[in-house]
Order: C-alpha cells, then sequence, then structure tokens
C-alpha cells in the first residue's frame, strides 16, 4: 500500500480589531510624562501622522497587551476560488 499526503498551501486573510483611546495610548507610551506631549501624540497618531505599526510595536516594547477583537470575518477565499498551491507527499 502507498500512502499519499495532499498538502494544500492557502493564503487566507484573519481579521482583529482593536480601538486604541488616549487612555490607552498613554499607557503604551508610559515613558512620557508631558501630557500635552502625549496628547500632541495622539492627535498625530489620529491623523495617521503616526503609523499604527510605530504604535503596535511600541505597545510590544513595553509589554502591553492589546486585546484585539476577531472580527469573524476570515476571508478564505482560495478554497472557494482555487489559487492555492497543492503538494503530493508519498509515504512508503
Amino acid at each position: 500500500m502507498v500512502q499519499i499526503v495532499k498538502s494544500e498551501w492557502h493564503q487566507v486573510e484573519k481579521r482583529y480589531s482593536i480601538e486604541i483611546d488616549r487612555e490607552t495610548f498613554g499607557v503604551i507610551y508610559s515613558d512620557i510624562e508631558d501630557e500635552a506631549e502625549l496628547d500632541l501624540m495622539y492627535l498625530q497618531f489620529e491623523a495617521g501622522d503616526i503609523s499604527v505599526d510605530e504604535v503596535v510595536d511600541k505597545a510590544w516594547e513595553e509589554s502591553v497587551d492589546l486585546d484585539w477583537d476577531w472580527l469573524d470575518e476570515d476571508d478564505w477565499w482560495t478554497d472557494r476560488k482555487g489559487g492555492y498551491e497543492v503538494t503530493y507527499e508519498v509515504q512508503v
């Protein structure tokens, strides 16, 4: 008997959401003591002048746990439309 293992390599999207308010922003940037400077930075964040990547990276560096909500709308489109890679492995 020959056993064949089929692997499908899909590209998928999982979506999460979080709201970062001024209080959470202050926790992430707790090393900045000047409230006026923090307010200005938060306004810059809201305006898109400070990137989301920068804030998320800073939270990681400061060990601030961001509580992401799963949006429950994963898009497993490759399962419906193809476009995924298939490999086979023979196990004897």
